[in-house]
Formats: C-alpha cells, structure tokens, sequence
C-alpha cells in the first residue's frame, strides 16, 4: 500500500492548503515541460512519480477518501516484508 503522505511529503495532520501546497511542488518537479533536458528512461521515471503524486492528491484532496485512506492505511498488516521494504526502497530509489 503506497503512503499518499510520504508521496506528497506532509503529515498526516497536514492541512487542505498544505496538500495543495507540496502537489504543486511536486507535480511542476516532475511535470513533463521541466525535463526537456533529460534521458528518455529519466522522463519515464518522473512520469511514473507524477501519476503517484497526482494519484496521492486525489486521495488526501478528498476528506472522504483521505478518512478512509487513514483507516485502512492504520489497519494494514504486512503480510510480505520483502515486499514492503521493495516498495519502501523504489520511493526513495526509482
């Protein structure tokens, strides 16, 4: 399960304004406009973490989906460690 929180970079008593905020922040870091420099694998990669921030946003953005994330984010059992820990390492190293 993907932390939205940790994708976006704020607390889970983040504020409406500081959702918006660091969405921004990071969908104009990773927006396709700002990479013209870079490799084609480089702009695959930030693709793949603008639809995690734009999925992330969706979800907080939302009071309703944001409880529900927070409630089943809170009830989550790790069944598979390695997993967990491959999906933990791929946020940080893409």
């Amino acid at each position: 399960m993907i932390n939205h929180f940790r994708v976006l970079g704020v607390k889970a008593s983040a504020t409406e304004e500081e959702i918006k905020k660091a969405y921004k922040r990071w969908s104009n870091k990773y927006h396709p406009d700002k990479l013209l420099g870079l490799s084609e694998d480089e702009k695959a990669d930030a693709a793949v973490q603008l639809q995690r921030v734009k999925q992330a946003y969706e979800v907080l953005s939302d009071p309703k989906q944001k409880a529900a994330f927070i409630k089943d984010f809170n009830n989550v059992i790790v069944t598979d460690p390695t997993a967990a820990m491959k999906e933990l390492w791929d946020q940080f190293y893409p």
